[in-house]
């Protein structure tokens, strides 16, 4: 799914970012398979793997996408996710909305 989004800290005026869901069987392989320079939006709030799997397979996850190329911009980002991305010193890899 394809989004027109306007992040606040972002150069251009506008950018299509695609729609990511971490609970679909594999995202990340789809991911890899674009290749190099995906815009993705990852709305936190609707990821249920975290409750089940937990926050550090969420962070591996988004440093898998990461490692694939992509620019990853994380919405409605809870609490202890953000913590764990702060501790482990990676909020720069990440946009924020």
């Amino acid at each position: 799914m394809k989004v027109n989004f306007i992040p606040a800290d972002y150069q251009s005026t506008t950018t299509t970012l695609t729609a990511l869901n971490l609970d679909e069987p594999g995202a990340v392989q789809r991911v890899r398979a674009q290749g190099p320079g995906a815009k993705l939006l990852i709305d936190c709030s609707r990821v249920v793997c975290q409750r089940t799997l937990g926050v550090a397979y969420v962070v591996s996850q988004l440093l898998l996408l990461r490692q694939t190329g992509a620019t990853i911009w994380l919405r409605n980002l809870n609490a202890p996710l953000r913590r764990c991305l702060q501790l482990l010193r990676l909020t720069p890899a990440f946009h924020f909305c």
